[in-house]
C-alpha cells in the first residue's frame, strides 16, 4: 500500500482559481466491478430507499508518478460505468452513466499525482469527477445532467475490506450523483438527487 493521499486540484469555472476539492485518496490505483443487491439503500443520504434491481458498476482509477520531472508525469485517469437496472423513489426507470475524470493543467495533474502526505485508512479510495447518461435519463434527472457532455458531478467511495483479488461480499461501494455543474471546493450533498450504497452481492474491488 502506497502511503499517498492527494487532494484534486481544480480551476474554478467561474474565475480559473486553482481550489482544493475535498476528496481524497489514500491509495494511488484502484479498479473493480460488481454489483450491489436489489433492496434498501445503505447510503448515509438516502437511508431506507428500496431498489427493486441491481445495480452494476466498474471503475479503473490510477494516480500516479511516471518518473521524471520534464515534461511533468503525473497522470489522472478514472474510468466510471454505472447501471441501475431497477427502479426507486430516486430513478423511475432503469439508467446508466458513464464517469470521467475532470480536465486540468498538466502541471497541477502531476503535483496532485506525487503529492505525499499522511494517508486516510488504507483500504478506502475516495474520488470525483463529471458523468454524462449512456442511456435514457430517468425522470427527474436534472436537465444539465440528461445531456450528452460530462457536465454534473458524481463522487465514489469504495472499500476493499478484505485485501485480495478474490470476489468478496464484504466490498464497499457508494455513488453520488450531483446536479451541481461548478468545480467548486466541496461535494454539496444538498445537490445530490441520486445515492447508492452497500456491500458487494458479486464481483471485488482493488484498492493499492
Amino acid at each position: 500500500m502506497n502511503s499517498r493521499q492527494t487532494g484534486f486540484l481544480r480551476r474554478s469555472a467561474s474565475a480559473g482559481a486553482v481550489t482544493l476539492l475535498v476528496a481524497v485518496v489514500a491509495a494511488c490505483t484502484g479498479r473493480g466491478g460488481g454489483y450491489l443487491p436489489p433492496g434498501p439503500s445503505a447510503s448515509d443520504l438516502m437511508t431506507g430507499t428500496s431498489f427493486s434491481g441491481q445495480a452494476s458498476f466498474g471503475f479503473d482509477f490510477s494516480c500516479q508518478d511516471a518518473g521524471g520531472t520534464n515534461p511533468p508525469t503525473g497522470q489522472l485517469k478514472i474510468e466510471l460505468s454505472y447501471t441501475d437496472h431497477g427502479t426507486s423513489v430516486l430513478a423511475t426507470a432503469p439508467f446508466s452513466v458513464h464517469g470521467v475524470v475532470d480536465e486540468i493543467d498538466p502541471v497541477l495533474e502531476s503535483e496532485v499525482c506525487i503529492g505525499k502526505e499522511p494517508p486516510t485508512p488504507g483500504n478506502e479510495l475516495i474520488f470525483l469527477g463529471r458523468f454524462k447518461p449512456t442511456s435514457t435519463p430517468p425522470a427527474g434527472f436534472p436537465a444539465t445532467c440528461a445531456t450528452r457532455a460530462p457536465l454534473c458531478r458524481f463522487e465514489v467511495i469504495v472499500r476493499d475490506n478484505d485485501g485480495d483479488l478474490a470476489p468478496s461480499a464484504n466490498d464497499f461501494f457508494s455513488i453520488k450523483l450531483s446536479g451541481a455543474t461548478d468545480l467548486t471546493s466541496e461535494f454539496d450533498s444538498a445537490t445530490v438527487f441520486y445515492a447508492r450504497a452497500g456491500f458487494l452481492a458479486g464481483g471485488n474491488l482493488t484498492v493499492k
